[in-house]
């Protein structure tokens, strides 16, 4: 959780006035029981952002000099 709150306040402090705000989103927990804490997670690390957005890849991506 502290690093989701240190990164939240990097966030509000780069781009506080940012119209959008996209980060990468964390892979969610291989446990079940994780589920409630990875909800806090998400909810403190977007907090206090006015548009988040969250975008997951699929871990394949390639980029070329070409692109």
């Amino acid at each position: 959780m502290h690093t989701a709150l240190r990164l939240n306040q990097h966030i509000r402090d780069r781009s506080g006035e940012a119209q959008l705000v996209i980060v990468n989103f964390p892979a969610p927990p291989t446990r079940l029981s994780a589920e409630e804490n990875y909800m806090d997670y998400l909810d403190a690390l977007s907090e206090g952002i006015n548009r988040c957005l969250m975008v997951r890849g699929t871990g394949r991506e390639v980029i070329t000099v070409y692109s």
